[in-house]
């Protein structure tokens, strides 16, 4: 795949200029014993805003006229995957644009909604009440901001325009209390629905998701990855503080806590362990990014991020991690922040919140592309 435009490499002289005139990082107080524990992190490029677009998002089962449910036109995989017909009438995608021909396949996908309300994301564009229009069958005034990841990306033409297939995921419904069999049926139904799309002349999949969104995104690259019938085909995955369930094992996720070096004083915040290179074998044409920061996502839930290690042990504190197809970079926002960093830090904290999360991801993915 070559790239029909984009910023191309101007980011990193503009990150040597950030370097020269002393640009903060990410950084903010460190626990005592933890200074230096991190190389400076040096502001990305701000990356320019793309168009708002407006979409609908549809149910991947809904149901229809005689009141059963039915797979929605292009989302069978969902139900022939086998969870709960329940479960997939929550799941609702936009497809932003749908080409025949497709070069590269690009997927996004927001956190778990967690109330009656929606759930507004840096990734995907939506904002807190998209689910406003929606009815039994679609939602379908769903407006993307042009500031998201999504759109951003959009603008850049990374991957070509009109060859690109594009989809937001408003809801994946990929609770994270679900059951470890109804997660499994969840992934196979997105596996399944997204290997559909794929095309002969398909090189490049883009997977991206926030919180549980992140966890997903994941565990479907372990799913493609894992089909050699796509090894001619290039995964990169962004992951915006990814929560997978330890408790059930999720991404080989375990009980063992990985400190944040650059956590807010006086905070607790870390990540559950995993040894990601047990969890992909096979890493032929992988690359990966999280960005975690390991705040709880509610207070005495045990609800966090995962992090990465290698070794034979798990290391009380954290480290940048760069292992060529896995990267990870701890960051002190709080996991809200990190998933939307348009709405939640304050004004005088924005733009580096962004620069340390979206901007950072879009850093990450012009060094990778071809």
């Amino acid at each position: 795949m070559v790239r029909s435009s984009g910023v191309s490499r101007r980011v990193f002289s503009w990150m040597n200029l950030a370097l020269l005139f002393g640009a903060a990082g990410c950084g903010g107080p460190l626990e005592p014993g933890t200074e230096g524990a991190l190389d400076a992190q040096a502001q990305a490029l701000s990356y320019p805003s793309g168009a708002t677009r407006t979409v609908v998002s549809r149910r991947v089962v809904y149901l229809n006229g005689s009141g059963a449910f039915q797979a929605a036109a292009g989302f069978e995989h969902f139900r022939a995957a086998g969870a709960s017909d329940l479960v997939l009438n929550n799941i609702r995608i936009a497809e932003v644009d749908a080409p025949s021909a497709r070069e590269a396949l690009v997927v996004m996908s927001a956190g778990q909604k967690i109330s009656s309300s929606g759930h507004s994301s840096g990734v995907t564009g939506q904002s807190s009440n998209w689910d406003a229009s929606c009815d039994g069958v679609s939602c379908p005034n769903v407006t993307l901001d042009g500031r998201s990841l999504a759109m951003k990306l959009d603008s850049l033409g990374w991957f070509p325009r009109g060859r690109t297939y594009l989809s937001v995921v408003n809801d994946s419904n990929f609770d994270h209390l679900f059951d470890s069999d109804t997660k499994q049926r969840i992934v196979n139904g997105f596996s399944g629905w997204l290997q559909a799309q794929v095309r002969p002349e398909t090189r490049s999949i883009y997977l991206a998701g926030s919180s549980r969104g992140g966890c997903l995104m994941m565990r479907l690259a372990q799913a493609l990855r894992a089909n050699t019938a796509l090894d001619g085909i290039d995964i990169y995955v962004s992951s915006f503080d990814g929560v997978c369930r330890n408790s059930q094992g999720e991404l080989g996720t375990s009980d063992s806590k990985i400190n944040n070096p650059v956590r807010p004083f006086g905070t607790l915040y870390g990540a559950w362990a995993t040894d990601l290179n047990a969890q992909f074998p096979r890493r032929h044409r992988l690359n990966l990014f999280h960005v975690v920061g390991g705040q709880e996502v509610a207070p005495a839930t045990g609800i966090r991020a995962f992090s990465g290690y290698a070794g034979a042990s798990v290391p009380s504190t954290g480290t940048n991690l760069d292992w060529g197809w896995y990267k990870q970079t701890w960051v002190k926002w709080k996991h809200k922040e990190i998933g939307n960093p348009y709405t939640d830090p304050s004004a005088s904290e924005q733009a580096q919140a962004v620069a340390d999360t979206i901007d950072a991801h879009l850093t990450w993915l012009d060094a990778r592309l071809p």
